[in-house]
């Protein structure tokens, strides 16, 4: 028997499990109380919506429409039931979501974009709606795999306890009474922190089609945080919208999220600059030891689109830099880089992200968010782990991460990568999906060793690094050392030699005055000496590659590169660490050094350099 016909009394004298709404709700700042026990959620304070309808807003009714949406409230229990009605009715459509949804339609068939969406165990039933002349929205809770026999349910009380999330309409509001079940409890979730969103239309969820993939809903989820979503329909920086909120809510991170509306009307930059302050301002004094992140405006699509004429749309991201840059517990998100630049990502064709484009912008926060969050020690430690049964082509990340070399970008199942101190990056994925995350949001168009042969092409495009080059690593892998050779004296150059140094390196434009200038000061440039002349010298790149490789023209074939090289082998194993390089494979003499000296030579089909041109790649690839 269904419960939709327990519920409705059809068959009277079941026993049915009840619970309050009121008591299951999270993610709403309040909820009021409305005729025989409904009650109306909101995600909003009294005060917050008073001051979003009032003179100061740009559009006091619009706001006022957005702010009754339920977007980012949910229903949140466990229950042994098989099934759960929740007493729910929906308001109308607002006008200003129909406006939108007009250009979504003009793309295709025209339908309903919200509803409740249901989440059972991890495991998500889709979006429902009332039927027609109803007050209720039923879900099945068991998993069809897993009833003990094909088309036969757990009864009603006899099968596993289920969490289950309700997700509440996102362009809508709703009021609620009850969830209803067949089994023999509804217990309520005890609440998280919050993960506090402050935005637009975007945050809000238009148009994702189902309030459970909204980058708010997911990127909380993937914080395992409750999430307080104020993102509203056309919403700006507007100073005041805060007040009433701090006590009502507990926030671990906070996201602003706004900018996006300055391109549809004419404002001027100092007004805009005024408001992005104070309403930043707000933000600090208000939450002052939450970690907070403002991201800039996503991609849209200007052709599709343009921006008005008299806005100033275009100086709002450096506006938006400037002013969080006044307050340190905020860090900036470039915007740019959380959403591809494809429209087919976009639900309207222009603005607003699609599911699609939805799980991208979460995904690529949580990257942001757990970078800059997490201690480098643990990231290290992780990547470490990642490394250990990686292949050999990995070997100068592993090698940076003994040496305590550089900066770790990103250290996930699927993706290892590195940022060396001289601003070259260093990565090795095996998750496409991950690696394109990793690259538009973490890294930069500065030179890229790219250990993944497969990845190379596409992670040059995601860069907008065209230029690829396939390049030798040679590790020296022998415990015997190189033999000193007596005829060839070679020795540490000191602080006093950088002119001469920089004067004979090929390329200087590699290399800083300052880096090359701590390297004669650590002792890791060796020079070679015929008598009291410099003959020849060899150095180290920032990532801990042996580099520098110099031997002068009257000095060529006479023993010196080999000596140069054997004496810099045998200082970096006096300091514990595996001698390295990188060689490019039309330097047929330095392959056929590297084998001379006993290094194993890896194939150049395994790494590449990706560059903006052949000439911007690093030196230490000789």
């Amino acid at each position: 028997m269904r419960l939709s016909d327990m519920t409705r009394g059809e068959v009277p004298g079941f026993a049915l499990v009840r619970a309050d709404a009121a008591d299951l709700l999270h993610g709403a700042v309040r909820h009021e109380p409305e005729p025989e026990g409904w009650i109306r959620p909101w995600r909003f304070s009294a005060d917050q919506m008073r001051a979003m309808g009032s003179c100061q807003a740009w559009h006091p009714g619009l706001y006022r429409q957005m702010g009754r949406a339920t977007a980012g409230v949910c229903l949140e229990f466990t229950t042994d039931s098989s099934e759960v009605a929740v007493e729910v009715r929906l308001d109308g459509e607002p006008v200003g979501t129909r406006e939108v949804l007009r250009y979504v339609h003009a793309r295709g068939e025209a339908r309903m974009h919200d509803g409740l969406s249901c989440e059972v165990d991890g495991r998500p039933l889709g979006v429902h709606v009332p039927a027609p002349g109803d007050a209720q929205v039923t879900f099945t809770l068991d998993d069809p795999s897993a009833a003990p026999a094909e088309g036969i349910m757990q009864l009603p009380g006899m099968g596993d306890t289920h969490h289950v999330r309700v997700w509440l309409p996102c362009l809508r509001g709703c009021t609620l009474r009850s969830v209803v079940g067949n089994g023999s409890f509804v217990e309520p979730v005890k609440k998280r922190r919050d993960l506090l969103v402050l935005g637009d239309s975007i945050a809000q969820g238009f148009v994702v089609d189902d309030p459970a993939l909204a980058w708010p809903t997911l990127l909380a989820a993937e914080l395992g945080l409750d999430v307080v979503n104020q993102g509203v329909g056309g919403q700006v920086f507007q100073p005041g919208t805060l007040y009433g909120l701090a006590p009502t809510i507990d926030p671990a991170v906070i996201v602003v999220a706004l900018g996006a509306n300055y391109r549809y009307e004419p404002c001027r930059e100092r007004l805009v600059t005024r408001d992005v302050r104070s309403f930043l301002e707000q933000v600090a004094r208000l939450w002052e030891d939450v970690p907070t992140w403002v991201a800039t405006p996503l991609w849209h699509d200007e052709d599709a689109w343009p921006s008005h004429r008299m806005s100033c749309f275009e100086v709002v991201p450096r506006l938006i830099r400037a002013q969080a840059s006044r307050f340190g517990g905020m860090r900036v998100v470039d915007g740019a880089g959380l959403l591809d630049h494809d429209a087919a990502l976009m639900a309207d064709g222009f603005e607003h992200p699609g599911p699609a484009g939805s799980r991208q912008v979460a995904r690529r926060l949580g990257l942001v968010m757990e970078q800059a969050s997490t201690p480098q020690q643990e990231l290290r430690a992780r990547a470490k782990a990642l490394l250990a049964k990686a292949p050999r082509r990995t070997f100068p990340l592993a090698e940076c991460l003994r040496r305590g070399i550089g900066t770790v970008i990103c250290a996930r199942p699927g993706c290892v990568a590195l940022r060396e101190p001289g601003g070259m990056q260093v990565v090795w994925a095996t998750d496409p999906e991950l690696a394109r995350d990793v690259a538009c949001a973490l890294m930069r168009d500065a030179v890229t060793l790219c250990l993944e042969p497969s990845l190379a092409d596409d992670l040059g495009r995601w860069l907008g690094l065209p230029a690829k080059e396939p390049v030798h690593l040679a590790i020296y892998r022998k415990k015997a050392r190189p033999r000193p050779d007596a005829a060839h004296p070679v020795r540490p150059l000191g602080e006093a030699d950088l002119s001469a140094v920089r004067q004979r390196m090929s390329h200087p434009e590699y290399q800083t005055d300052a880096q090359t200038l701590e390297l004669l000061r650590a002792g890791d440039v060796l020079g070679a000496f015929a008598g009291d002349e410099l003959v020849g010298f060899v150095g180290e790149q920032t990532e801990g590659s042996m580099g520098m490789l110099e031997v002068f023209e009257d000095f060529r074939r006479h023993g010196w590169a080999l000596a140069l090289e054997s004496a810099k082998i045998c200082q970096v194993l006096d300091r514990g660490q595996t001698p390295w390089c990188e060689v490019w494979p039309d330097n047929v003499a330095s392959v056929r050094l590297q084998r001379r000296l006993g290094l194993t030579v890896l194939p150049a089909t395994e790494a590449c350099f990706l560059a903006q041109s052949r000439d911007s790649e690093p030196q230490d690839a000789r």
